[in-house]
């Protein structure tokens, strides 16, 4: 039931009772009277007073009985103790005291350059500086008819042991391009030389030290253009249904020695290494007609030549011509390629004739 008031309705007499009060008329006041209507609410009752008792709290800790709690005092609000820790991004910044600076040929935001350019040296300049920073000379080669562009190849111990395993020999040796036309010199970066060969084997402190002494024996170096995702070395592929470093080809099958014996009765032995696996590496001049190809594409990069082929476990075996010629060429144009498209198995071709 909805609370209630007593209510008294005063109809419009109620003004004429007012009117006619100052007239002196008793009759019109008995009349407004009778008009008024008394409606009488019900009262809302007393809701009773309830008082509760706390209970109290008995805490039994250990068997033992603690002295007596109230829920009161038990409930009672803990108190808070704030941290004095912020946010990390409120956190001052440090400066990396030994932060590692990124220098020429190191990998940089995971990207790392296929070769290092230095002002032009002669052929003897170039030698020098590689022998006093420990390398040994394997090679030298004139890649035009000229003699105007001439690839060194060149190793040392280190190289020569991280390489010292199966279907890995292609990564003992790194080469040095002279280019006299542009007055350049190209020499390859160990970092991506060794972490396209070497695959999942990849030595980075051998790699390093490499890099390290040709920074400190060549003036002026500076990054190629060439520059691709260190990552990606492992794993390289020109484009899809390409080559991979694993897709060898074997162009000859004999016992090591009588491999190697052919190979040099066919006179394109143009430097032999060999590895401490039993690995042998050679490097072979194919003809002349195939190698004009770096003309076509670049002699800058030229120094892919003379062609790599490794004997081991009874087997002559080449990386695929298109896998190498793209690897080393890294930018190169699928339109640039198709110029080409005959070089491939031309190379193929060259290589398989060394033993026969």
């Amino acid at each position: 039931m909805k609370n209630t008031k007593k209510v008294v309705l005063c109809l419009s007499a109620i003004a004429l009772f007012s009117a006619s009060s100052l007239c002196g008329d008793d009759t019109n006041a008995t009349k407004v009277e009778e008009n008024i209507v008394t409606i009488e609410l019900p009262k809302v009752p007393d809701v009773p007073k309830v008082e509760a008792a706390v209970p109290t709290v008995k805490v039994v800790e250990n068997g033992n009985i603690k002295p007596n709690e109230t829920v009161k005092e038990l409930l009672a609000p803990t108190k808070v103790i704030f941290s004095d820790h912020v946010a990390p991004s409120q956190y001052p910044v440090k400066k990396e005291i030994n932060a590692t600076k990124v220098e020429v040929g190191d990998i940089d935001n995971g990207r790392v350059a296929a070769y290092l350019h230095s002002p032009l040296l002669t052929v003897e300049q170039v030698k020098s500086n590689l022998e006093k920073a420990g390398f040994t000379v394997l090679a030298e080669y004139k890649v035009d008819d000229k003699g105007e562009i001439v690839s060194i190849v060149f190793s040392d111990k280190a190289m020569e042991e991280a390489s010292a395993k199966k279907s890995r020999g292609f990564a003992s040796t790194l080469r040095v391009l002279i280019d006299t036309q542009n007055s350049i010199v190209n020499i390859s970066n160990p970092i991506y030389v060794m972490g396209a060969f070497l695959q999942e084997e990849y030595n980075s402190k051998i790699a390093q030290d490499a890099l390290k002494r040709i920074r400190g024996s060549f003036e002026g170096l500076k990054n190629s253009e060439d520059i691709v995702k260190f990552s990606v070395l492992e794993h390289f592929q020109f484009m899809e249904n390409m080559p991979f470093y694993k897709d060898m080809q074997v162009v000859a099958t004999g016992t090591n020695d009588e491999l190697l014996a052919k190979a040099k009765a066919s006179n394109k032995i143009v430097y032999e290494q060999h590895l401490g696996n039993g690995t042998i590496v050679l490097g072979v001049e194919l003809e002349k007609r195939t190698s004009k190809f770096v003309k076509k594409i670049g002699y800058l990069n030229g120094g892919l030549l003379p062609y790599p082929i490794i004997i081991e476990n009874g087997e002559a075996k080449i990386l695929e011509p298109r896998f190498y010629i793209s690897v080393m060429y890294p930018m190169i144009k699928m339109s640039e390629f198709m110029t080409i498209a005959t070089v491939p198995g031309a190379i193929t071709a060259d290589c398989d004739k060394i033993f026969r």
